[in-house]
């Protein structure tokens, strides 16, 4: 027989410590995607060349472009498996539940964040005319009623020249995307309950096929990773078990993975290698955060866990502005001062953050958790 990998009352203390052990290490993860350098605008004029900075370039590629990719897939992953968890059957009381809960969970949220972001868009460009001003999107006074309401959805509509349909809180493209599989989650749950594994693969093939591609609300990432997240609790299947045996395997394959994609970077099928390195990624972080936590080494913070939304959902015009503050001041020329401010300003953005978070939790305890959905 088989070895059973269904969940039991023992491993929902270790599923859960894995679960908020995982949510900083991958926003940190996150914040390091955005620490992007290679189109900074000040005062209209491009200030930056990858090109004449081979190891930058090198180490920025490896970690914002290959190893970190993992973070957001796996958070569509862990965002699939606890809103199916525990749940028995799906009817339409438990729907509406669900739905009402994710209002305040994501909805709430969503507004406010991405309201924060105009507001704090229209004072920059009021305020701060000049080297920290882009120039090139549309002033925030000039907005039409339209510009507004598609600020919420997808800023292409407003700043036609924007290659990616995003809302203007841009990190939260997730939360979009992840309140339109919240709407349509009786079709995620009939698909995966009538046809298990292969509603899976079924989603997988075109996850490989197309990994980049998505609308406004909705991607292939976020539809497979959710749906598989969806299938371990849908069948109480317990993934940390199932990964556990494979982390010897796994991390040979990982960094061999790795070190594929850095080396064919721009072949045709390319793309094929990054599918199966976000895989492998996933297995090896849960895997290894389960094997450390359960041997006593590493532990969940809880502040740390709790503030992580936080740090999403300001983190993104900041990081901006100190990169920019930061490359005005410093004007890097050389491989060393670019490889610090790659380490500085994510840190000064994330210390910043947590520090607010505090200041709030403690002084606005209850507007804190409105603004955080809860958490």
């Amino acid at each position: 027989m088989g070895k059973d990998y269904h969940l039991k009352q023992t491993d929902a203390s270790l599923l859960s410590k894995t679960i908020d052990f995982l949510r900083f290490p991958l926003i940190v993860g996150v914040v390091f995607i955005h620490t992007d350098f290679s189109h900074i605008v000040l005062a209209g004029a491009q200030q930056f060349s990858l090109v004449n900075f081979p190891i930058f370039t090198r180490v920025f590629f490896l970690f914002s472009k290959i190893i970190f990719e993992v973070c957001v897939p796996l958070f569509f992953f862990i965002s699939g498996f606890l809103f199916f968890y525990r749940t028995e059957g799906f009817s339409a009381q438990i729907y509406l539940k669900k739905l009402k809960n994710r209002v305040r969970s994501l909805l709430i949220p969503y507004i406010f964040w991405n309201l924060v972001m105009l507001l704090f868009l229209f004072l920059a460009q009021t305020f701060l005319r000049g080297s920290l001003v882009s120039g090139v999107n549309k002033p925030i006074v000039s907005y039409s009623v339209l510009d507004w309401i598609w600020s919420f959805w997808d800023t292409s509509k407003v700043n036609p020249h924007l290659e990616k349909t995003l809302p203007v809180n841009s990190p939260f493209w997730f939360i979009r995307d992840l309140m339109v599989l919240v709407v349509f989650s009786p079709v995620v749950y009939l698909m995966v309950k009538k046809l298990g594994v292969y509603a899976l693969a079924f989603l997988g093939l075109i996850w490989l096929y197309a990994p980049y591609f998505y609308l406004p609300g909705i991607s292939t990432v976020s539809l497979f990773f959710f749906a598989t997240g969806a299938y371990f609790s849908i069948y109480k299947k317990d993934f940390i078990l199932l990964l556990k045996p494979l982390l010897p395997w796994d991390a040979g394959i990982f960094v061999l993975l790795i070190a594929a994609e850095f080396y064919f970077f721009g072949k045709s099928w390319w793309s094929y290698l990054y599918c199966a390195n976000v895989l492998a990624g996933m297995v090896f972080v849960i895997a290894l955060s389960e094997h450390f936590i359960q041997k006593g080494r590493w532990r969940p913070n809880s502040f740390l866990a709790d503030g992580s939304f936080f740090i999403f959902a300001y983190h993104r015009l900041p990081l901006v502005f100190v990169i920019k503050f930061l490359f005005h001041l410093i004007r890097p020329q050389s491989e060393a001062a670019l490889l610090f401010l790659y380490i500085a300003c994510p840190t000064v953005v994330i210390v910043l953050g947590l520090l607010g978070y505090r200041l709030f939790k403690d002084m606005l305890p209850k507007f804190t958790a409105i603004i955080c959905g809860g958490r």
